[in-house]
């Protein structure tokens, strides 16, 4: 159902995380006699398409509709509505008044299933409501992380980095470290944890605390998996508000990717006579069972995969985004010459097989070229534009720590033009980031400047992105300037085309978190690391989980040397608390692509970010 989680002969093989996701869910379902109509809040639509297909529904015929405000209009012969939600206290509120408004007489029977946890404030308002009753069944779905693809797992968590920094909410993190012992499950334990920052600290104490609890994880030699590094992402918010120049990167911040997928008006794209029905409605189509239907489909857009499992696209997605346009180009000019070559010299039979064959896998090279192509197209007219090249110049002014400690003039002409919010308050915050914080003077002076232009209400937002740590008062620590020369953060003669360097992600830039992964897979790299990172917030710690000694014995069975498996690449499973970018992601797979690493990362994260939905996560209320 989902071979491109199984990876390239990779060691960690999260097909089965999706298997035991998916197995989970039937149990559910199976457990509910009757016929079954699906209602899903609107955040579970993309983590069910995660880890099943319309398929599975349709066999079993259950419809499945998004949570609204009104119950949505359902056959006579449907006795049971399962409700796939997270626990909000406020959609109890849409489920109280779905059960209510529900015809009396019916005979209609309401189930909800907690997605990851169970909530005792959720089933309490239905208790006050006078409407459990209605309810049968009660349960959870303990997904934590679900694949995103063969390398990466996530959370699908926007908000959590704001719920622990400003809302002091930290049920993230303890689901974080249920998700880290979940894969200690199934891919077996984990002996050397590395970690920095407060968060991450926080989660690997949770998780210890749940390993010793759940003592099977001990009693086996260790798993696939060599080593965790944890990851605060309050120890490096440069590179969330950074603009991300790779092919994926500049995909996901202009149009958006939601999992694996990016929708587009369908104007964009030759007419392939393919439309999806199924519209507004919030039915589901039922007669395609493929990857690329989504649950709930629209009819006027057009969505492409974006995953490892589409050739093309793998080739290009951690590219720059200037070489990807080479790319394009020379793959057009094969596919061409291929389609076209004379047939004078081939015999009846190889032509016969190059039609049965090879022919079909050149028509479908080329729709993905020319889908590429398409989107290629819809980016460099966002790239060109001059906002966009005034923005990244300001940037990396800025990243080179250039007049950091006065206004900036192209800030003051933003806010002086009413530009977007969003894009003064990042520029804002990377020169703050920058500097390691503003002195009082220079802070007061742009708050006075944001709030004569946007209006007092602009205080609650920079309250937000103050408690943060996006906005603050000056550090004598000037760990980003330092940090800087000695990690080697920027690199001046830094190439984009085949690059040799992960601050190609960013043009000269290299993400703070992958520089440290990468200085980690030096010998003694951790250690040599310490000394260098202690100007970064947090505590900086490292663990080991050995095997229990007393019930079954020191070892089950002899440990397998590192010495002896030189020629096998390690696993390390590093692990983003409050999301990582496609650009960090794009720097870790180079990493794993160089021979003499020999190494290969498994990248777990809350959620994969932008500098957008970063932001907007920060300015919500």
């Amino acid at each position: 159902m989902f071979p491109h989680l199984k990876g390239n002969g990779q060691r960690v093989n999260l097909k089965l995380l999706q298997e035991a996701a998916c197995r989970e869910l039937v149990q559910q379902l199976e457990g509910i006699e009757g016929a079954k109509a699906i209602v899903l809040d609107e955040a579970m639509i993309g983590p069910l398409d995660l880890v099943t297909r319309p398929k599975l529904f349709a066999d079993r015929g259950i419809r499945l509709f998004a949570l609204r405000p009104e119950l949505p209009q359902l056959e006579r012969e449907v006795t049971n509505v399962v409700y796939v939600v997270r626990p909000k206290v406020a959609l109890m509120e849409l489920l109280v008044r779905h059960v209510k408004s529900s015809p009396s007489g019916s005979g209609r029977q309401f189930h909800i299933l907690f997605l990851p946890r169970r909530s005792c404030l959720c089933v309490s308002q239905l208790e006050n409501a006078g409407v459990l009753g209605s309810f049968g069944r009660i349960a959870e779905l303990p997904w934590n992380y679900l694949p995103l693809d063969a390398d990466v797992v996530t959370m699908e968590l926007g908000q959590a980095f704001r719920d622990v920094s400003v809302d002091g909410d930290t049920s993230s993190l303890y689901q974080t470290a249920v998700g880290l012992v979940q894969l200690q499950r199934l891919y077996g334990r984990i002996p050397k944890i590395y970690g920095k920052g407060e968060q991450a600290h926080r989660v690997w104490e949770h998780a210890k605390q749940l390993g010793r609890d759940e003592r099977s994880l001990y009693h086996g030699d260790k798993g696939v998996i060599d080593q965790l590094i944890l990851l605060d992402r309050s120890i490096d918010l440069l590179s969330p508000l950074a603009t991300q120049l790779t092919y994926e990167g500049l995909i996901d911040e202009f149009f958006g990717i939601r999992q694996n997928k990016v929708t587009l008006p369908a104007e964009h794209f030759p007419s392939e006579g393919t439309a999806v029905s199924g519209g507004g409605g919030g039915g589901v189509s039922s007669s395609r069972g493929d990857e690329g239907q989504s649950l709930l489909t629209d009819s006027e857009k057009k969505t492409i995969l974006l995953h490892s499992g589409e050739p093309l696209y793998a080739e290009l997605r951690n590219k720059h985004f200037n070489e990807v346009t080479k790319l394009l180009a020379r793959k057009a000019r094969e596919i061409h010459a291929q389609m076209h070559a004379t047939s004078q010299d081939r015999s009846v039979q190889e032509i016969k097989s190059f039609v049965e064959n090879l022919l079909p896998q050149l028509m479908a090279q080329k729709k993905a070229t020319s889908e590429h192509t398409a989107i290629a197209g819809l980016l460099h007219e966002q790239v060109n534009a001059d906002a966009f090249a005034d923005d990244l110049a300001a940037e990396q002014e800025f990243m080179v720590c250039a007049d950091l400690d006065k206004p900036s003039a192209y800030i003051e002409d933003q806010i002086a033009n009413k530009a977007p919010l969003r894009t003064v308050l990042r520029l804002l915050c990377l020169q703050c980031t920058a500097a390691s914080g503003f002195k009082d003077k220079l802070l007061s002076h742009y708050k006075r400047e944001l709030v004569h232009v946007y209006g007092l209400e602009v205080l609650l937002t920079l309250s937000s992105l103050e408690k943060a740590g996006l906005l603050h008062q000056q550090t004598e620590s000037r760990a980003y300037a330092v940090l800087r020369k000695t990690l080697h953060l920027t690199v001046d003669d830094n190439v984009e085309v085949n690059p040799k360097d992960i601050s190609y992600v960013h043009s000269f830039y290299a993400p703070l978190t992958a520089r440290l992964v990468e200085h980690s897979l030096k010998p003694l790299g951790w250690q040599s690391l310490k000394s260098q990172i202690t100007n970064l917030p947090g505590p900086t710690f490292e663990d080991f989980q050995a095997q229990l000694v007393g019930i079954g014995g020191r070892h089950a069975g002899p440990l397998i040397s590192e010495g002896s498996l030189l020629h096998v690449p390690r696993v390390v499973l590093v692990c983003f608390v409050g999301g990582c970018t496609f650009a960090e992601i794009a720097a870790l797979r180079f990493l794993a692509a160089q021979e003499d690493n020999n190494v290969e990362f498994l990248i777990a994260t809350t959620k994969v970010i932008n500098k957008h939905s970063f932001l907007d996560s920060l300015m919500g209320s």
